[in-house]
């Protein structure tokens, strides 16, 4: 087949790493794969395997928020889009985030291609300016229309189908529309005690160092402020620690500026986007995902896999993945306090480290194998 990826960046983010994994796995094989990005290269364009035919369409992203104020320029875009796909001879287009889910409406409308919106987040409408009740209630009609017209949805948890359809009112007409499918990562190989130290040297971290890692999109949703705050706390409580959070985004210069006003320099690495996030993961002594609101994080499951316990905000999107006590400890959103408190109490008990690591392992593989049923059988059917 001929199959495309459409996404708005490749920046850091879980959607961006899946629609890079779809478009090499469909390459690897055998299919003519492509992957249209609507702005420029980004950190993650390094990812993409060189089977896949990668395009940057540098649309300026003006024209998509308020398409009323910049007609022309909107239909430009859409004009290029479309050639591009049939000039490629795309057969079907899957759509990633907001964005692009309503380029995707648009395509099926005018027959240019199939799409297949996919849907990450448990609070779809709370991207860009989710405040402007105008422009909310005209997403929201949007959205109906993607779940009439488009191909297929997917949504990457239950809990976001169900999030969804109860943020449009529950329209039970169009849910059979959304399909579930969980996303996986790859179990990595287990890194030596010899390769483990190489990582946290090459990360600057010293020797008897407890390592907090964070990593994601500088922005509200992941709320990376709060980690810092916890760090504060550690410190001021003797705790012996070196937190890295990778990534980068509109919030890194807050980020880095909370920082230098807390005298936490030699404390906290702001790292950038990390090549080699999983040998981190795998170097690492916890995983700190303090993110106000969450689909299903790729990021997490990515350090479960890794074997490392997550501390958390109990938030939905993360109580589906991790059990409080059993493979990560949970705590009251907002609260950095309880962050650097549950954080100090792993960094005290190498042994709940151990133990909560492995079962989130065990619980990743054994979900992974449950889900493991055949794409083939899963995927919308052309024609269908």
């Amino acid at each position: 087949m001929r199959t495309a990826q459409l996404i708005g960046n490749l920046e850091m983010g879980g959607a961006e790493a899946l629609a890079i994994a779809i478009a090499n796995r469909l390459a690897a094989q055998g299919n003519e794969s492509h992957l249209f990005v609507t702005g420029k290269p980004g950190a993650m364009s390094t990812k993409v395997d060189g089977g896949v035919h990668a395009h940057y369409l540098e649309f300026p992203p003006e024209a998509l928020s308020n398409p009323v104020r910049h007609p022309f320029l909107f239909t430009r875009q859409f004009r290029q889009l479309s050639r591009a796909l049939r000039g490629h001879r795309v057969q079907i287009v899957q759509t990633h985030l907001p964005g692009s889910n309503f380029w995707g409406l648009l395509l099926e409308l005018r027959g240019i291609c199939p799409a297949i919106a996919t849907i990450h987040n448990n609070r779809e409408f709370d991207y860009g300016a989710s405040g402007n009740r105008v422009r909310l209630a005209l997403r929201k009609v949007a959205y109906r229309a993607i779940l009439k017209h488009c191909h297929q949805v997917v949504a990457v948890s239950e809990s976001v189908r169900s999030s969804l359809l109860a943020a449009l009112g529950n329209p039970s007409a169009y849910s059979s529309k959304i399909a579930v499918v969980a996303n996986g990562v790859p179990i990595p190989d287990l890194m030596t005690l010899a390769q483990r130290s190489a990582a946290r040297v090459g990360l600057g971290l010293c020797d008897g160092e407890f390592f907090i890692l964070g990593a994601g999109r500088h922005s509200p949703q992941k709320n990376f402020s709060d980690l810092v705050a916890a760090a504060e706390l550690l410190r001021n409580s003797a705790c012996r620690f070196r937190l890295v959070i990778a990534g980068d985004g509109e919030l890194t210069g807050d980020l880095a500026a909370q920082v230098a006003a807390l005298g936490l320099e030699q404390n906290v690495i702001l790292s950038g986007p990390l090549q080699e996030l999983g040998k981190a993961m795998q170097a690492a002594d916890v995983f700190v995902i303090p993110s106000l609101w969450e689909g299903v994080p790729l990021v997490l499951l990515e350090a479960m896999a890794a074997g490392l316990p997550t501390v958390g905000y109990r938030i939905p999107g993360i109580e589906e993945i991790v059990t409080h006590g059993r493979n990560g400890l949970l705590v009251e959103p907002g609260r950095p306090d309880l962050l650097a408190k549950e954080i100090r109490r792993l960094a005290q008990d190498p042994g709940l480290i151990g133990r909560l690591g492995a079962e989130a392992q065990m619980l990743r593989l054994a979900s992974q194998l449950e889900q493991a049923q055949p794409w083939a059988d899963k995927r919308p059917r052309l024609g269908s």
